[in-house]
């Protein structure tokens, strides 16, 4: 019975270990500092769901890149979104276009990398992708601000490193 239950038991040592360790990874808090002031975080209607989606995004890439016991605070400071938004037929038909001159993504950001008490990282920096349409197109079509989210995926890689081993 004993040997059963190993057997059994044995290929969920691994996933447990996995899940423990992402239960413990860092942490990240964002702010938004005057975001009504913002150069272009989407229409007003849009601007609300643009935070979350930045937010969530940093969140997500603290989970899986951080060691556990680090937390990274982050203040947007100013968000402008990648294309340029066109009213032709009013506000609500709202199109943004990308690629017509200085469109490219840039957000401005400080922060503050902490483990427990100390500091191990902080600035400010203006976070841009000028390349933004030249890279790749593996881009998920639905996806809600795709080259804003990889911007800020390859700002956080070369910021704090990749994904510790787990």
């Amino acid at each position: 019975m004993k040997a059963l239950a190993l057997t059994v038991l044995r290929p969920l040592v691994p996933m447990a270990l996995l899940c423990a360790g992402l239960a413990q990874a860092g942490t990240v808090q964002v702010d938004f500092d005057h975001p009504e002031r913002y150069a272009d975080a989407g229409t007003a209607r849009e601007a609300e769901r643009v935070r979350q989606v930045i937010d969530q995004h940093l969140q997500a890439l603290g989970q899986t890149k951080l060691p556990a016991g680090q937390t990274l605070k982050v203040t947007i400071t100013d968000i402008d979104l990648a294309g340029e938004v066109h009213r032709w037929m009013g506000p609500l038909h709202d199109v943004r276009i990308m690629g017509r001159g200085v469109d490219w993504p840039v957000i401005e950001l400080q922060y503050a990398l902490r483990d427990g008490e100390r500091i191990l990282a902080q600035g400010s920096e203006r976070v841009a992708d000028m390349a933004y349409l030249m890279r790749s197109t593996a881009l998920r079509v639905n996806e809600r601000l795709p080259y804003e989210q990889r911007m800020l995926s390859a700002w956080f890689d070369r910021r704090f490193g990749t994904a510790p081993a787990h």
